[in-house]
């Protein structure tokens, strides 16, 4: 495949993300506060075990295919910053480093979703819910780096721009969660059911404009023989 299908593909994989994600809240089922009684940890876990493996596997297939959209978000914006290209790579780093924490909490949330529910402690459900908590921070990060990129070097339309800029505060503020254990902002609050969309409403229509401004995909091999 030539490199304009490779990049084709790549933005697709954003999509992919997306559904894949869309999928995975199917299985939601909230959360539990670590401060909860033992017995009432044990009866979360014994209940929703099957669901939140479930849900794990597909956050990880998403989490894939988001890789694959960070490698063609990063040409993508390079093109249009030329240069160093610095905010680019700091887009793609925080992009790598917010899908490695979050396959770190997903491995928290499967161990606990296949340990014994008596034998799940207070303590794990914390570490996991301050891990999902950290993945925040990269992506903010990433977003910013979008939308200064999209905002100074018109990588993306300004409105996008501004709207990367909108989801990387709301990812700052989700950060917050690594210190806050109950509330709107705490694991299954209000707040973080409202913040957490702000990913989906700009990947959706970044991954779309990537794949149009990619062209048609030409078949080289008919085009030489042309």
């Amino acid at each position: 495949m030539d490199e304009t299908t490779w990049q084709r593909w790549g933005a697709t994989s954003g999509l992919v993300a997306v559904g894949a994600g869309a999928g995975a809240m199917v299985f939601e089922r909230g959360g539990v506060s670590p401060d909860e009684p033992a017995d009432q940890i044990a009866a979360f876990f014994a209940v929703n075990g099957s669901l939140l493996l479930a849900q794990s596997v597909l956050f990880m297939i998403g989490a894939a295919a988001l890789l694959w959209f960070t490698g063609s978000l990063r040409a993508f914006l390079a093109a249009a910053e030329g240069g160093s290209q610095r905010l680019s790579t700091l887009a793609f780093g925080a992009g790598i480093a917010q899908v490695a924490v979050n396959l770190m909490a997903q491995a928290f949330q499967i161990g606990l979703a296949t340990t014994p529910p008596a034998q799940v402690s207070g303590g794990l459900v914390a570490l996991m819910d301050a891990t999902f908590a950290l993945a925040n921070v990269p992506l903010a990060v990433m977003l910013g780096a979008v939308a200064l990129v999209s905002l100074r070097y018109r990588a993306f339309p300004a409105w996008l721009g501004r709207l990367a800029a909108v989801a990387a505060g709301a990812y700052a503020i989700l950060s917050a969660n690594v210190a806050v254990s109950g509330g709107p902002l705490g694991p299954g609050g209000e707040l973080s059911y409202v913040l957490y969309p702000a990913l989906v409403i700009w990947l959706v229509p970044a991954a779309i404009i990537v794949i149009r401004r990619c062209g048609p995909v030409v078949n080289t091999e008919r085009a030489a023989s042309a």
